[in-house]
């Protein structure tokens, strides 16, 4: 299963240091830099829903620097 988590990253904190923290956790695939209302795009693997909410939970919101996020799980992959 895939999720996508946007980050903003909370006034103060670099988001590339951001970005780097939260890139070496376990299950995440990719971490992008965006424009517009998110500073970060996280692309995540997991085998359950109980492992994605112990991701956001016990993980990324931990993340220093980490403010408001919203998670999207992928249902299917067209291309």
């Amino acid at each position: 299963m895939e999720a996508l988590i946007f980050i903003q990253v909370l006034e103060g904190n670099s988001p590339i240091e951001v970005a780097r923290s939260i890139g070496s956790i376990e299950g995440v695939t990719e971490v992008l830099m965006i424009s517009g209302q998110w500073d970060l795009l996280v692309r995540l693997k997991y085998d359950n829903m109980e492992d994605l909410s112990n991701f956001v939970v016990s993980n990324l919101r931990k993340e220093k620097g980490v403010g408001r996020t919203d998670t999207t799980i992928v249902l299917s992959r067209v291309k």
